[in-house]
């Protein structure tokens, strides 16, 4: 779904505030022929969020949600590698087999 970022500033509002958002502070994340993912900074309260739009049947369709992610950080997470079946797998292994305390694990 390529639109041009003015267009999307009106389908994009603040789910903090409510606020309709700058085109300045929208970022693309990803796009493909039917879905985009934005991240968005409110102008107003500074809350951040990923907002999924998608071309349906029914017209565009908008999800939002409210995250702690720098645009940067947001860029660099989507312009990694998907995480496959066999990663997923792997992790679930790990944590039923972890016998430590839940701090350990997370400071490692």
């Amino acid at each position: 779904m390529k639109f041009p970022l003015e267009n999307l500033q009106a389908l994009v509002r603040c789910i903090a505030c409510n606020q309709s958002k700058s085109a300045r502070k929208i970022v693309v994340l990803d796009e493909q022929e039917k879905k985009t993912t934005l991240h968005v900074v409110c102008d107003q309260c500074g809350g951040a969020s990923l907002v999924h739009l998608s071309l349906g049947q029914m017209g565009i369709v908008s999800l939002g949600v409210m995250t702690d992610l720098e645009q940067s950080e947001a860029k660099r997470l989507y312009q990694g590698a998907p995480i496959s079946a066999e990663d997923v797998f792997k992790t679930h292994q790990y944590l039923k087999e972890y016998q430590g305390d839940i701090k350990d694990l997370i400071a490692s």
